[in-house]
């Protein structure tokens, strides 16, 4: 067979039978054995053989030497990496136990599989990467789309009939966009090792992964396991040396989607407000806050506005100075002299900010119900621009109850 006709029969066999066509040829040709991943090193060939309950086990270990490169041999062990690039990403071939003598053969035979290799990646990419797509414009850009016609583009991993949570992970760091890819597959992986096949979204620094819930025989929801879940971030920090934190919403149907991902949004976001880092936060479990953010969207507004519309119209109107010295002054539980320091000013200046801020507001800051009640309003007012609920229209039902 010409190598052009076995190519074409690889094209051929890879559609028809998938990745293990494709295995066969080599491991027949090189007589050694074979393993093919994506570019975080989740292996797609061979299959797990069992259930492991290690995560590791579902990956390759690549070789930082392999970045960049069209091949990289391993000495010792004797690997032959081949990249296979498709579109903006990249496959690996892995010939095993290869001696140096054959080097040049098994590249041969593994070039000869690469437009096979790259239509397989490339059909299962472009078969998921339209859905996500979609889904993602859904929740993070609040689309008009139906959701039910993004389940259906889904080939079942989103199924109408079933319940569904969202969590969301952020890295305290920026992380390039490869990183976040790997701890996506990883988190994949460890979920499904729980038996929880969920769809992973990534947008820009933030993970969204969607889980579905589970009937137990009592017909009560089973979710992930509190312990779980914060093994699960422990462990993806000690793989990917990261700080991550996270913020989980509560399980709705799928029509409901969306007001599970704001409560996860609302979750990661008022913690990291409140001054805290690398944290795991369940939206019921944010105390106060919690049954504010229970409401509607246009009773949290109007909470708002009560509170703090003359001060945020006065900022609007002027060179807006007296939200941030109010932020920074109930942050400090009211010191005057902290509060001038971290905001650079005298004393004296913000003495004067204090006493337009109370004349606007009718309120004395020497009143502790006047105190709690203004942190609060401005911690749920940031909130809000945080996750651009601001601008959302007030008859959304992203957080109606």
């Amino acid at each position: 067979m010409t190598m052009m006709n076995s190519v074409y029969h690889l094209i051929d066999g890879v559609l028809d039978e998938g990745l293990p066509y494709i295995a066969d040829y080599v491991e027949k040709n090189l007589r050694h054995p074979l393993v093919i991943t994506d570019q975080t090193g989740r292996i797609h060939y061979p299959m797990e053989s069992g259930c492991s309950p290690v995560v590791d086990d579902a990956f390759y270990p690549l070789p930082a030497e392999i970045a960049g490169r069209d091949y990289y041999y391993q000495p010792g062990p004797g690997h032959l990496h081949y990249r296979v690039l498709h579109n903006d990403h990249s496959a690996y071939i892995i010939a095993q136990g290869v001696p140096v003598e054959q080097i040049s053969q098994a590249l041969s035979v593994l070039m000869e599989t690469r437009l096979a290799v790259k239509c397989y990646f490339t059909k299962l990419r472009q078969g998921s990467e339209h859905f996500e797509n979609e889904l993602a414009e859904y929740l993070f850009y609040n689309s008009n789309a139906d959701i039910r016609d993004i389940a259906r583009q889904s080939e079942k991993r989103l199924e109408t009939d079933r319940t569904y949570y969202v969590t969301l992970i952020e890295a305290e760091e920026t992380v390039v966009e490869t990183s976040m890819q790997m701890v996506r597959s990883y988190l994949f992986e460890y979920f499904k090792k729980e038996k929880f096949e969920t769809v992973p979204i990534t947008w820009s620094n933030t993970l969204a992964m969607i889980i579905p819930a589970r009937s137990n025989g009592d017909g009560a929801v089973e979710t992930l396991s509190w312990p779980t879940m914060i093994s699960c971030q422990t462990a993806l920090e000690k793989k990917f040396g990261l700080s991550l934190s996270q913020g989980i919403g509560q399980v709705y149907p799928l029509d409901k989607l969306r007001k599970s991902f704001y409560e996860a949004r609302i979750a990661l976001t008022l913690p990291r407000l409140l001054g805290k880092d690398h944290y795991v936060q369940k939206f019921p479990d944010l105390g106060i806050y919690y049954p504010i953010f229970r409401q509607n969207l246009k009773n949290i507004k109007s909470f708002c506005r009560e509170t703090l519309g003359r001060v945020i119209e006065y900022d609007e109107k002027t060179e807006g100075e007296l939200m941030p010295t109010l932020r920074k002054l109930l942050d400090s539980n009211v010191n005057m002299k902290s509060t001038a320091d971290s905001l650079f000013i005298h004393v004296n200046t913000l003495y004067y900010r204090v006493s337009k801020i109370e004349e606007l507001l009718g309120i004395d800051f020497s009143s502790m119900d006047s105190r709690v009640n203004l942190f609060i309003a401005v911690k749920v007012w940031d909130t809000l621009q945080a996750t651009n609920l601001v601008q959302t229209d007030d008859k959304s039902e992203s957080l109606r109850c």
